[in-house]
């Protein structure tokens, strides 16, 4: 378990976990960095860092940051200007300098506000940088999938070493609305609907493996990809769910 900066001698990080790289760049925690994820968490300061006020807020807006990023890069930067202090009035001023952004237009952002976007930005896009990273090192069987209720859900069957697998994929039951961006484009005429959340589930198949459903994914395209690399686990017996 990775711990506070400057708490316990530092750990290791996994290879590719360049979220969690970020946090150690931030000084949020204490661990070493595998050299691949510190090349990516420099890629993406370096990119971040060369974009002023106004192309910082489009990037922003066009990663649909929310307030509790927006929040989260405030309180980092608030922790780097006073680092190793704890102040319950942290929170709120993080809060505030966040509130204080969402309102202003980048001309009229101070150091603090571009720097708190800067480290929303880092967080955000390396978490989408170890997406890409686990996506890539997944292997997933193609599916035949057929097209239910004018898209609302799918159906494919997988077979392997003559065991067959009944997969279903619909719109997850009870999963939490995503939060609503801070930004959204000015050419809409309200702010984008939350993105629709998607589950597979497995309908038959073995005993023990039957009606097993996976979290929530964040659209049918990714439930989809889950649902093809768990099968090919399953298959070649790396996998007992």
């Amino acid at each position: 378990m990775l711990q506070a900066a400057g708490s316990v001698p530092p750990g290791v990080l996994e290879p590719g976990d360049v979220c969690a790289a970020t946090y150690v760049r931030a000084g949020l925690l204490n661990a070493e960095i595998p050299a691949p994820s510190d090349t990516a968490v420099l890629c993406i300061r370096r990119t971040v860092d060369d974009l002023g006020p106004a192309n910082l807020w489009e990037l922003a807006r066009g990663t649909a940051m929310t307030r509790d990023d927006l929040s989260w890069g405030a309180a980092a930067v608030l922790a780097e200007a006073e680092p190793g202090t704890t102040d319950p009035l942290d929170e709120l001023a993080a809060h505030a300098l966040a509130q204080e952004i969402s309102e202003r237009t980048p001309c009229r952002w101070g150091r603090d506000h571009t720097q708190a976007v800067r480290a929303a930005l880092y967080r955000s896009l390396a978490d989408f940088a170890d997406a890409l990273l686990e996506v890539s090192e997944s292997t997933p069987t193609p599916l035949d999938w057929t097209v239910h209720d004018n898209g609302r859900r799918y159906a494919a069957t997988a077979a392997g070493d003559g065991v067959t697998y009944d997969v279903l994929l619909q719109t997850a039951q009870n999963a939490p609305p995503a939060p609503a961006p801070v930004w959204f484009h000015p050419s809409l005429p309200t702010p984008p609907t939350a993105p629709t959340a998607w589950q597979w589930r497995i309908t038959s198949g073995p005993a023990a493996r039957a009606s097993h459903s996976s979290a929530p994914c964040p659209s049918a395209l990714a439930a989809r990809h889950a649902a093809e690399c768990a099968i090919t686990a399953l298959t070649a017996g790396r996998c007992g769910l």
